[in-house]
């Protein structure tokens, strides 16, 4: 596993029974999530079958969004695929990490 992959998983790990929020900066579009973290998993692009899904890091647990007219809703899934190709950390400290990868730009806090 790369460096940079096993430093986020690690600062990810620590904070197993948090809540996370994402900010997802993708292009004009800013998605905003809070995640309650009880796992992280490293899924290798290698192990699927699906040309389209690349190495990600599956964080485990429940979450939620606001939906376009303001209201908080549930992710459809216990799971939140941070896809990592490209990845490259801006910024890690104890609270918060800067990341960016080939698809977008990712703030990670501790709520």
């Amino acid at each position: 596993m790369d460096q940079s992959i096993q430093k986020l998983m690690d600062w990810i790990n620590s904070h197993v029974n948090e809540t996370i929020v994402i900010e997802k900066k993708e292009l004009r579009d800013l998605d905003k999530i809070h995640f309650n973290l009880e796992a992280v998993e490293f899924r290798s692009a290698e192990d699927v079958i699906d040309d389209y899904l690349g190495s990600a890091l599956i964080l485990k647990g429940f979450g939620s969004t606001l939906n376009a007219v303001g209201e908080l809703v549930s992710l459809p899934q216990s799971t939140y695929d941070l896809a990592i190709d490209g990845l490259r950390i801006e910024d890690i400290g104890d609270r918060k990490a800067e990341i960016t990868t080939e698809r977008a730009k990712y703030t990670l806090s501790v709520d």
